[in-house]
Formats: C-alpha cells, sequence, structure tokens
C-alpha cells in the first residue's frame, strides 16, 4: 500500500503545472563601480531569480555585500546569491567574468528595473530593460 501511495503521489508531481516565467532578451547598463550584464529574469511564485554576469579586469578583486532590486513602487533587497559569496572578497580569473544568479522575494515581471549592489569600492546601479523583440 505504501509503495501504490509513493507511485501515485510521484506521479501526480508529473502532471502539475510550473508557474514559473523566464524572461529573456534583457539590455543592462551599468556605471564605472561594478559591470552587471543581465541574461535572463526567472519569475517564480516563490521568489525572483537574476541571471547575469560581472564583468572585471583579470585578477582584481570586488565584494558584493548586497543588491536591492528596484522596480515600478517595489524595492527589495536580496536573499541569496551564488557564483559569489556576500561580504567575501572575490577574484576575476582569465576571461573576466563570473556568473552570477541573485535571488529576491517573489514579484511579478516588469518591463524595467534597477539593481543597486553595494560593493567594497562603492554603491553600483545596474539599469535592465526588456529589449523589444519583432515577431516574424
Amino acid at each position: 500500500m505504501k509503495r501504490f501511495l509513493s507511485i501515485i503521489i510521484l506521479g501526480s508531481f508529473a502532471y502539475m503545472p510550473l508557474s514559473a516565467k523566464v524572461v529573456r532578451n534583457y539590455g543592462s547598463t551599468s556605471d564605472n563601480v561594478l559591470t552587471f550584464a543581465v541574461d535572463s529574469i526567472d519569475y517564480r511564485k516563490d521568489l525572483t531569480r537574476v541571471y547575469g554576469k560581472i564583468h572585471g579586469r583579470p585578477h582584481t578583486s570586488n565584494r558584493i555585500d548586497e543588491v536591492q532590486y528596484i522596480s515600478t513602487g517595489n524595492a527589495m533587497m536580496s536573499t541569496d546569491i551564488d557564483g559569489v559569496d556576500f561580504r567575501r572578497y572575490f577574484q576575476w580569473e582569465d576571461d573576466g567574468l563570473i556568473p552570477i544568479e541573485i535571488d529576491f522575494p517573489a514579484t511579478k515581471p516588469d518591463s524595467g528595473v534597477q539593481l543597486l549592489f553595494t560593493t567594497a569600492h562603492g554603491q553600483s546601479t545596474t539599469t535592465v530593460k526588456k529589449i523589444a523583440t519583432k515577431h516574424r
């Protein structure tokens, strides 16, 4: 009976609809303190995850202490980061790129947001805007 229930429960997960919306085609511009290029933003029911790469001069270091997500009437502090650790120095390797993922509380998709990084070298702002795509 336990095995039968386990199969039923596991099988039901296969048919659950996914509520995540991954939005791509963002353009981003950063100031000179920290350069962050956004690849995509994943809007999930439980969190918003920003994927991208920080660019820097090889063999130099920096530190990200926190990140704030600012959208229309909404400002949220980051809850987690992957690729580097908050409040710890990191170093760029030979290619000068570090892929990172930044988590924020759940929010609705927006066509433009700002990411405010607090770094060892001061505040850094990255402006992120949805790029219009042509439908064929």
